[in-house]
């Protein structure tokens, strides 16, 4: 499941991107939903590198976090 999210904000984001800079290219305006999308993808970038900063700097002080289980399936 997390792949399937992860792919999804991959082609997002690439849409996003490419949207916004052949738009420049072309001197156009970009319309409003895709500069909402791309803001809306800065906030998840930002605030899951925060969060995950948090839990990194928490492991590196000693403090117990359940993490769930990262055992292979197959």
């Amino acid at each position: 499941m997390t792949e399937f999210f992860v792919f999804m904000y991959a082609m997002l984001a690439m849409f996003v991107l490419t949207t916004i800079q052949q738009n420049h290219r072309l001197q156009r305006p970009t319309p409003q939903m895709v500069t909402a999308v791309g803001w809306g993808l800065f906030s998840l970038s930002s605030t899951l590198a925060v969060l995950l900063g948090a839990v990194a700097i928490a492991l590196m002080l000693g403090m117990k976090i359940p993490l769930g289980s990262f055992e292979v399936v197959g």
